[in-house]
C-alpha cells in the first residue's frame, strides 16, 4: 500500500501546484488551431472494447427540434466566469498527524471560461478553471487546475480526422489513504493529475465492399505527486475492416491493435492482438456473434508469451426503449466479458454493466469518468439528443441550474504503476421528474495485478495482489422554486484488500450533504451547503464537519 504519511502545510500545498503552465498553453494552442470534439477514444486494454448492439432512435418530434436547435446554435460560444466560495470546516489538513481537526476558513476564488464551437469541420468545447484557494488559521494558499476539453477537426472532408483531449482533476494516490470530501481539504492522499490525448485516424470504404478505419492514440498522464504516483505514457495502433458477405444477414470485421505502456515508476510493456469477429442477424433485434484470434504480451513475463483468443455474443434490442447486449471471451488472463442492460421509462432510466478487461491506464482515466452523475445523465438523454455536443451542454445547463455536482463520483479510485486485470460492475438509476430528481448509483471495481512491478512499493499493488471498491451513492434535487433547488446527497465507499501483514487494508468513507442553491440575478447563482464527512482506515482516520457558501458570475 501506498503509506499516506503527514506532512507539513508548506509541502502538501506546494505538491498541489501545477509544476508548468507548459501543458495549459500546449491545450490552447491545440484549441486554437483545432477547435471541437465530443469524442474520447478508449485505450484502457490491449484492444478497445467494440460496442455491440445500437442506441435507440430518436421520435420524429425530438429529431426535429434537435436540427432546429442545431441550425440556430451559434458556430462558437464563449463564456467567462468567476466564482468565489468560503468554506468554514472543523477539519482542513486531513492528513493525519493528528485526528483533533484543525479548524479553518477557506477562500476560494475560481476564474474560468467554456467555449463551445461547431461548424462544418470544428467541433468540441474547453473548459478550464484555475482554483485560487487562501487559509486563514494556517496562513498558506495554493491553486489547482481543472480542464475538460474534447477537440475533433475533420482535416480532409469525411475521410481524415484529429482528436484531441485534455483532462486536469485532483486524483487519489490510494484506494486506502484518507479521501477528500472536497477540492480545499489538504491531504497529501490526492494529486493533481493531467492526461493529454492526440488521436489521428483515417476511415472509409475499399469500393464499396468494406468499410476500413486507421487510428493512431498518444496518451500522455503526468501526476504533481510522480513520487508516488506514476507517469504514464501510452501508444497505440488500431486497425479494423469491417464489410458484408453475399448472405445478407451475416457480416464480419477484422480487428488489429498494437499498443506499448510506459511507467516512469514501472516498466515498458507491449501488447499485440488481432481477431475476426462474425455476426448474423437473425432477427432485426436480434443477432449473435463469435470471434477468433491471437494475441501476445510481455504483461505477467520479461519476454512476450503469445495466446489464441475466441468468444461468443449476442445483441438484443426487444423495444426501442430496451437494449441487451452480450460478449464472452477467451483470454490470456483467463475469461474476459462484457454485458450491459438498459430500459427508458416514460420519466426514469435504468442500466447495469458488468466487465473484465486488462487496464493499463491509471484507476481513475481507466474508468473514462464513468460512475459520475453527469455520465447519468448524459446516458439518460442519449435518445432524445443523439447528437453528443448539443447533449453535452444541454446536461451542462441542467445540473447546474439544480445545483448537482456533475463530477461526483460513486468509487474515487486509486493510481497505480502497472497493468492490471479489472473488473466493473455498474447498476444506475435516473429518475426525473417536473420538480424532482432523483439518481442513484451503485459500483463494484475488483482489480488484479497482472504485470511485473520494477519499483517496490510503487503503488497499492505492491501489498495487495487484489483490490476491491464498493461504493452507493444516493442524490435528490427538488425544485423549490423556478430560481430555488434543494439537493440532497448521501454516498458510502469501501476499499479492501487481500494483504494478510499486520498494515490495515480496509478504508470505508461516509459523506453525506445537503444545499440550497438559487439564481441571485440574470447571470448570478449562489448556493449555502452543509456537509458531514467519516474516514475510517489506517491511522488517519478523521470526522470533518464543514459548511460552504458559494457565489458564481458568467459573463
Amino acid at each position: 500500500m501506498v503509506t499516506v504519511m503527514a506532512t507539513d502545510m508548506a509541502t502538501v500545498m506546494k505538491k498541489n501546484r501545477l509544476s508548468s503552465p507548459r501543458p495549459l498553453t500546449v491545450a490552447l494552442a491545440l484549441l486554437l488551431a483545432l477547435p471541437a470534439t465530443a469524442q474520447q477514444q478508449n485505450v484502457t486494454g490491449a484492444l478497445p472494447t467494440q460496442g455491440i448492439g445500437t442506441p435507440a432512435k430518436m421520435d420524429d418530434a425530438n429529431r426535429n427540434d434537435t436540427e432546429d436547435t442545431q441550425q440556430n446554435r451559434r458556430a462558437w460560444a464563449i463564456s467567462p466566469r468567476i466564482g468565489l466560495s468560503l468554506t468554514a470546516t472543523d477539519h482542513a489538513n486531513i492528513s493525519g498527524y493528528n485526528n483533533r481537526g484543525e479548524s479553518d476558513l477557506i477562500t476560494e476564488i475560481t476564474p474560468g471560461i467554456r467555449i463551445d464551437t461547431q461548424t462544418a469541420r470544428l467541433r468540441g468545447y474547453f473548459d478550464y478553471s484555475l482554483r485560487g484557494q487562501i487559509y486563514t488559521q494556517n496562513g498558506g494558499s495554493r491553486h489547482q487546475n481543472s480542464l475538460n476539453s474534447f477537440v475533433t477537426l475533420e482535416a480532409v472532408d469525411n475521410w481524415f480526422f484529429v482528436d484531441v483531449s485534455g483532462n486536469i482533476a485532483q486524483q487519489s494516490i490510494s484506494a486506502f489513504g484518507p479521501q477528500s470530501p472536497g477540492d480545499t481539504s489538504i491531504n497529501s492522499n490526492s494529486t493533481e493529475t493531467a492526461t493529454w490525448r492526440v488521436s489521428p485516424y483515417i476511415r472509409g470504404t475499399f469500393g464499396g465492399l468494406a468499410d476500413y478505419t486507421l487510428r493512431y492514440n498518444a496518451s500522455a498522464t503526468r501526476a504533481d505527486d510522480s513520487r508516488q504516483a506514476s507517469n504514464l505514457d501510452v501508444s497505440q495502433w488500431i486497425a479494423q475492416l469491417r464489410g458484408g458477405t453475399p448472405f445478407h444477414n451475416l457480416q464480419w470485421s477484422l480487428d488489429g491493435n498494437r499498443q506499448t505502456a510506459d511507467y516512469a515508476n514501472g516498466r515498458k510493456t507491449d501488447a499485440d492482438l488481432a481477431r475476426i469477429l462474425a455476426t448474423y442477424l437473425i432477427t432485426p433485434q436480434f443477432s449473435i456473434s463469435a470471434s477468433g484470434g491471437w494475441e501476445r504480451n510481455n504483461y505477467a513475463a520479461l519476454n512476450d508469451e503469445n495466446t489464441t483468443t475466441y468468444g461468443y455474443g449476442f445483441d438484443w434490442n426487444p423495444t426501442p426503449r430496451t437494449q441487451i447486449s452480450a460478449f464472452r471471451e477467451r483470454r490470456f488472463f483467463g475469461h474476459g466479458h462484457r454485458f450491459s442492460i438498459s430500459h427508458r421509462f416514460p420519466m426514469s432510466s435504468i442500466r447495469y454493466s458488468d466487465s473484465r478487461d486488462v487496464s493499463v491506464l491509471p484507476n481513475q482515466f481507466a474508468m473514462g469518468g464513468m460512475g459520475s452523475i453527469y455520465d447519468m445523465y448524459f446516458d439518460y438523454f442519449a435518445a432524445q439528443i443523439p447528437d453528443p455536443l448539443l447533449r453535452a451542454a444541454f446536461v451542462n445547463a441542467l445540473l447546474t441550474s439544480s445545483g448537482i455536482d456533475p463530477n461526483r463520483q460513486v468509487v474515487s479510485g486509486f493510481l497505480s504503476s502497472r497493468a492490471s486485470n479489472q473488473r466493473r460492475q455498474q447498476l444506475s438509476y435516473v429518475l426525473q421528474g417536473a420538480r424532482n430528481s432523483l439518481t442513484l448509483q451503485l459500483q463494484r471495481n475488483e482489480d488484479s495485478a497482472i504485470a511485473l512491478a520494477l519499483t517496490p512499493g510503487a503503488d497499492d499493488f505492491s501489498h495487495s495482489s487484489k483490490i476491491r471498491q464498493k461504493g452507493v451513492s444516493l442524490n435528490f434535487s427538488h425544485r423549490l422554486t423556478p430560481l430555488s433547488n434543494l439537493n440532497i446527497m448521501a454516498s458510502r465507499q469501501k476499499s479492501s484488500g487481500n494483504y494478510t501483514g499486520t498494515a490495515n487494508l480496509d478504508s470505508r468513507t461516509t459523506l453525506y450533504q445537503i444545499s440550497l442553491a438559487t439564481k441571485l440575478g440574470k447571470k448570478t447563482t449562489g448556493s449555502l451547503s452543509a456537509r458531514h464527512a467519516k474516514y475510517e482506515g489506517n491511522s488517519n482516520s478523521y470526522s470533518e464537519n464543514a459548511l460552504i457558501a458559494t457565489f458564481l458570475y458568467t459573463y
